[in-house]
């Protein structure tokens, strides 16, 4: 990647690259939410009601593969890219056929078979969707923007949470007011399940349509080329491929390190979505005046913390960069770690002070406690992952980009099934117990990275970045 097309038609200091980047992830995270909440009620509904009419155990082994699936398979995905498509080729073929697999929920409910035709394209094209988002952001800078890159990656997350608070809302009213039936009494019959997924393919074969037309404007010659198949130089000789020095394999078990401390962190993090959106239905004061909230909305309060905080972290790395100020990114990240960790003693003090679980479920909590919880869960999350995914695009060589991304998404995996392992032993050990187990787990883990930081920081080589070609020429002379 030239260093003039990080430079060229910049705004907030920024190429259009990233703008486009954040366009297609946030289209990818809106229209996935809007259909991920509804999945489970659309596989199991009668066709009478508007879903497939599958049992709750066929309908949860669906899910369970498509889930396991939709973590591997980006892995493959990425070899292929960096192989054959190159990222940009990869990403519009994509959208194209994540456009074909949600329109065959639309064209073919309640055929079964078909369905399950849209969702293995669906599976497939997924292979080749956030992995290849994420890489294309690291790209557009050089290897000494460290701070800068840090910010892009600040406003790339903000683009994920801008769709996942705005699909499900959207998703909702579709699929359970503006195109579900009723009868006279105002009761839902048929929900309108498959208008919704009408709607995210439309919206895919847009953005694809995006895509098309903006992709040579905005990118040029980033990520246009398989990372494997360098193209000339412009002299006409051909490039060299880049080798893998000491230095870049140091940086590869620092990376395999982080590993290790993110899966644990998303194993707990997870959690808000199933042990602490159960506790909160049950022991929460969701009344806020005579509306009571959907709990579901605690969520949602995340995103839009996400959304309001990202950016201005971002300019705070700009800034302390300018200062030499910045800290590290292990520093940033073992922090976040014990802040989140933080937040879950929060919500159990919270839980404590209605009396824990002998007190019967009618005396509730006062909701300030989760709204202080997710508050700091927020900053501790922006803490740990956009600057996680920012620090694995600066470590990994540029032919690995996409790889790098996918080993970055893959403890998704790792994570999901531990997360689900918690999930069941959640009722044995009770909430006071897995609260505790949460919190004192990312507390540990951020005392942990701290202080294996130094070890950390010299695999990774920072003051080295961008000098890994006199490396390579030193080893062959």
């Amino acid at each position: 990647m030239s260093e003039a097309l990080s430079k060229k038609g910049e705004k907030f200091h920024h190429p259009k690259g990233l703008w486009l980047s954040c366009i297609g992830m946030g289209a990818s995270s809106y229209l996935k939410y809007a259909v991920s909440g509804i999945a489970i009620f659309y596989y199991t509904y009668s066709v009478a009601q508007g879903g497939l009419g599958l049992s709750d155990q066929d309908a949860g082994l669906i899910i369970s593969i498509a889930g396991a699936l939709g973590s591997l398979l980006p892995v493959l995905g990425s070899i292929i890219t960096d192989r054959f498509l190159g990222l940009q080729k990869a990403l519009i073929w994509a959208l194209f056929f994540q456009g074909i697999a949600y329109l065959f929920f639309f064209l073919f409910t309640p055929n079964v078979p078909l369905v399950l035709v849209g969702v293995a394209i669906n599976i497939c094209s997924a292979a080749f969707m956030n992995n290849n988002l994420s890489a294309i952001v690291g790209l557009l800078y050089t290897k000494q923007d460290h701070s800068l890159k840090d910010a892009a990656y600040g406003i790339f997350y903000m683009a994920v949470n801008i769709g996942s608070f705005l699909g499900p809302i959207f998703g909702g009213m579709l699929t359970d007011h503006w195109m579900a039936v009723r009868d006279e009494a105002g009761n839902i019959v048929t929900y309108g399940y498959k208008y919704a997924y009408l709607m995210v393919s439309i919206g895919m074969f847009i953005t694809f349509l995006i895509y098309l037309v903006l992709t040579p404007k905005w990118l040029g010659e980033v990520g246009k080329y398989p990372a494997a198949k360098a193209p000339e130089k412009s002299d006409g000789s051909p490039a060299k491929k880049e080798k893998l020095t000491d230095t870049d394999k140091k940086r590869i078990l620092a990376m395999a390190i982080i590993f290790v401390f993110v899966t644990i962190y998303w194993t707990s993090y997870f959690q808000t979505s199933y042990t602490v959106n159960t506790m909160a239905n049950e022991y929460v004061n969701l009344k806020i005046g005579s509306f009571d909230m959907p709990v579901v909305w605690l969520i949602s309060f995340n995103g839009i913390l996400c959304i309001i905080l990202a950016p201005l972290f971002g300019n705070l790395w700009v800034k302390l960069s300018h200062m030499k100020k910045d800290p590290p990114v292990t520093m940033k990240m073992a922090v976040g770690m014990i802040i989140t960790g933080l937040a879950f003693f929060i919500i159990l003090a919270g839980y404590l002070s209605r009396g824990g679980g002998a007190v019967d479920s009618s005396v509730k909590m006062a909701l300030w406690y989760m709204l202080v919880a997710y508050t700091i869960l927020t900053i501790g999350e922006l803490l740990v992952s956009p600057v996680g995914m920012a620090l694995f695009s600066k470590l990994t060589p540029e032919r690995f980009s996409s790889l790098a991304m996918s080993g970055w998404y893959l403890c998704y995996f790792f994570s999901g099934i531990a997360s689900g392992a918690l999930v069941a032993v959640t009722k044995v050990w009770g909430y006071e117990k897995i609260l505790s187990v949460l919190g004192g787990a990312l507390i540990v883990c951020g005392i942990l990275m701290f202080l294996v930081k130094p070890f950390l920081e010299k695999l990774i080589a920072m003051d080295k970045l961008g000098h890994e070609e006199e490396e390579i020429a030193a080893s062959e002379a």
